[in-house]
């Protein structure tokens, strides 16, 4: 990567006080932004049915656009950052999620907006991986881990007023506005980016691995919409058996190649880095297949189980996300204090055992037990998260950052993708393909939260040193 990280990068933001932070406020923008488009739409869903007259069941597929794209583009992002400038290729970033968004407001049928939500997926894809690569360039290791933390947010605000801000526009506006809301956050944040993000130095002329993107993006997203089937049980189980069966192979045939590829676009070899691998494949992968699961069956569970409202599932299940925003602000210091081998080898069991004490849910629990417990998750899974996702980039050269953010998102969305698909088909499978009893889901959450502590055989591994220019530990924490 040839975004400035030398001495010469080094004097320009001494010499003027280091960098602004309206910076990570632009990259907080983007990463926003990004979240709030994957859950906006789904309390929109039937404001548009209706007035685009098509039917519910053909609607998912505005959802399950937008996250394949996003699969499919996030590679891009280090080779176009390479060739054009990291700056360059962030602003057109959010000029396209710009005028995506204003197409999908403008859509008078289907089709016109399941494309639009295609190319807002691809502005969004890039503003997700070149944002961290944005502030691991300007900011040294020491002063990342907190910037990220307040970054990571804005992330998690998304799923939070989603639902939320999308019911509103549509019940007393229209749902139009939901993507017309983004233009002038996006033109803003493009205007700061110009001002005030890292140039480069002369673009390294690397060709474009047309072959690796086409396999790559081929399985992912065959991935994707297979996992989107088996969850909403839409199609036929041998069409579904067919796109899970051609994307492994598919994506076996990408790992091979990407190993052996002189330029590949996605790539792999870093995961030869300890820290990463363990962070994000052996370790962080499995906890969060168990993790994200949670997400999907507790509604399920309440509305479907306990014959719960749509609107008393989620007054319940939102507290998860107001106690995962509420850690955020305190696991710098936690990481400084305790390092991530001791919060990640203490934090992982009592994730686990949260995830499979949801089997012990009862219809006549009194509301406050429920809420106080998922709060508790919300808190612990926040921990979990925090600690793997900045782990993961602790020993990443300069150089390789934007590889490292293009592979790191499409990992981090390949599990949960796989969590959804995975705790959906064993959902049927408990249930005989009939309706689920509260039994099924007992049985699942016990599962799921084997599958989570079964990354501790990887965090085990880690050091005491492992991190520790990035947390602080052993040393003072900045106040910075």
């Amino acid at each position: 990567m040839t975004v400035e990280t030398s001495a010469t990068a080094t004097t320009r933001f001494a010499s003027a006080g280091g960098p602004s932070m309206l910076l990570p406020a632009t990259v907080a923008c983007g990463v926003f932004m990004t979240s709030l488009d994957q859950n906006v739409v789904v309390t929109a869903l039937p404001g548009i049915g209706e007035s685009l007259d098509r039917p519910p069941s053909q609607l998912g597929l505005l959802i399950t656009v937008y996250v394949a794209s996003l699969i499919v583009t996030m590679p891009l992002g280090g080779w176009l950052a390479d060739r054009f400038g990291l700056r360059n290729v962030y602003c057109f970033a959010l000029l396209v999620f710009a005028g995506a968004s204003a197409l999908c407001g403008l859509s008078e049928n289907i089709w016109m907006l399941v494309g639009s939500r295609a190319l807002q997926g691809c502005g969004g894809a890039l503003m997700g991986t070149l944002g961290q690569v944005v502030i691991l360039s300007s900011f040294p290791r020491d002063r990342t881990l907190k910037i990220n933390m307040y970054i990571s947010l804005a992330g998690q605000s998304g799923p939070l007023v989603g639902p939320l801000v999308g019911g509103a526009l549509t019940t007393y506006v229209s749902w139009r506005w939901i993507f017309y809301i983004n233009i002038p956050i996006a033109l803003t944040a493009a205007m700061l980016a110009a001002s005030m993000f890292p140039t480069t130095t002369k673009p390294v002329r690397t060709p474009f691995d047309f072959p690796g993107f086409l396999l790559v993006g081929i399985g992912m997203a065959l991935l994707v919409f297979g996992m989107d089937s088996v969850a909403a049980k839409d199609a036929a189980s041998s069409l579904i058996g067919i796109e899970l069966g051609l994307a492994v192979v598919i994506l076996t045939i990408a790992a091979f190649y990407c190993l052996r590829a002189r330029n590949p676009l996605l790539d792999l070899n870093l995961l030869r880095i300890r820290t990463f691998r363990i962070a994000f494949l052996t370790g962080g992968s499995l906890d969060t297949i168990g993790l994200s699961s949670v997400v999907f069956l507790l509604p399920l569970m309440f509305q479907l189980g306990f014959d719960m409202s749509a609107v008393q599932a989620g007054s319940l299940t939102f507290v998860a996300a107001i106690g995962s925003l509420m850690m955020r602000f305190f696991m710098p210091r936690l990481l400084n204090r305790f390092g991530f081998r001791r919060v990640l080898v203490t934090n992982t069991p009592i994730v686990a055992l949260l995830v499979a004490g949801f089997a012990l849910m009862q219809e006549s629990m009194p509301a406050w037990i429920v809420l106080a417990y998922i709060f508790a998750f919300g808190v612990f899974r926040s921990v979990q998260w925090a600690s793997t996702g900045n782990l993961s980039y602790s020993d990443i050269a300069p150089e390789q950052l934007a590889r490292f953010s293009a592979l790191y998102y499409i990992l981090w969305q390949l599990a949960v993708a796989i969590s959804v698909g995975f705790a959906a088909a064993l959902l049927s499978l408990l249930a005989g393909g009939g309706k689920a009893s509260v039994d099924d889901y007992r049985i699942l959450f016990v599962i799921e939260g084997l599958i989570t502590l079964c990354a501790l055989s990887a965090y085990l591994r880690l050091t005491p040193q492992d991190g520790a220019h990035v947390s602080g530990h052993g040393a003072h924490m900045s106040t910075d």
